[in-house]
C-alpha cells in the first residue's frame, strides 16, 4: 500500500469518526431518552404490581373485618363503606351486601342491590349474571313461571358460569309451577351435566324419587344423547 492510499485511509476513518461523533451530539439524547424510559417503565411496572396487590390485601382485610361484625344489619352497613374505595371489587362487595341483607330478612333491599347489578353494564358480566341468578332465587315463584324460566334459560346457555346452577333452578320452578314430569326429566338430564356438583347431584337424585320418578340410567341417557335444557 502507498503512503498516498494509507494517508487517504486514515483521513476516511477520522471523517467516519467525525460524522459518528457529530451524530451522537445531534441524536444521542433520544438514546438517553429511550433508556430512562425503559429504565422508569420497569420500575413504574413493578412499583405498580406491589401497589395493587397491597391495595387488593388491604381491600381485603376491610371486607373480611366487615364481615367479622356483630349483627347483619352491622354487616351490611359496614360494607357499604367500603364501596367508594372498591374499585373492581364492588360487585362482588354488593353481592355479598344483598346476601347479608337477606340473611336478616331485608329481602326488598337484597333485591334491590341485586336488580341495580344485574343491569349494570360496567361491571363484569360474571357478577352481573350471578346478580340476576340470586335475584331469581330469592324471588323463586313470587316470579311468572314463564318469565322466569326465560331469564333462567338465558343463565343455563351452554358455557355460562352457572349453568348448572340455573339448570336445576329450572327444574324447582317446574315443579313450583306443579309440572311434576318435565321437572322429574330436567332433574334426570341435570345429572349429565359435567359442572354439576357432587352436592347438587344427591339433591337432583332425591329430588325424582320425591317426585315419583325412577333414577335413570346414566350410560343409556347418554347414548341416547339426552341432555339438560
Amino acid at each position: 500500500m502507498s503512503n498516498t492510499d494509507s494517508f487517504i485511509e486514515e483521513v476516511s476513518e477520522e471523517v467516519r469518526k467525525d460524522q459518528l461523533y457529530g451524530y451522537f451530539k445531534k441524536y444521542g439524547w433520544i438514546a438517553g431518552l429511550l433508556i430512562v424510559a425503559i429504565v422508569g417503565g420497569t420500575a413504574y411496572s413493578e412499583w405498580s404490581k406491589a401497589s395493587k396487590a397491597s391495595n387488593a390485601e388491604e381491600l381485603g382485610d376491610r371486607i373480611a373485618a366487615a364481615l367479622e361484625t356483630d349483627g347483619n344489619v352491622q354487616q351490611a352497613d359496614a360494607l357499604a363503606a367500603i364501596l367508594p374505595d372498591a374499585g373492581g371489587a364492588a360487585a362482588l362487595i354488593e353481592i355479598q351486601r344483598a346476601a347479608v341483607l337477606a340473611d336478616n330478612d331485608d329481602k326488598a333491599g337484597a333485591l334491590d342491590i341485586l336488580d341495580t347489578l344485574a343491569l349494570d353494564g360496567a361491571a363484569p358480566e360474571i357478577y352481573r349474571e350471578l346478580a340476576m341468578l340470586k335475584s331469581l332465587m330469592l324471588r323463586g315463584s313470587e316470579t311468572e313461571y314463564g318469565k322466569r324460566i326465560l331469564a333462567l334459560d338465558v343463565l343455563a346457555k351452554p358455557g355460562a358460569a352457572f349453568r348448572a346452577v340455573a339448570l336445576e333452578q329450572k327444574a324447582l320452578a317446574m315443579m313450583d309451577a306443579g309440572k311434576t314430569d318435565d321437572a322429574i326429566k330436567q332433574f334426570q338430564a341435570l345429572l349429565l351435566e359435567p359442572q354439576v356438583s357432587n352436592a347438587m347431584s344427591e339433591r337432583a337424585r332425591q329430588s325424582i324419587i320425591a317426585l315419583g320418578g325412577t333414577l335413570p340410567d346414566i350410560a343409556e341417557m347418554l347414548s341416547n344423547g339426552v341432555q339438560a335444557q
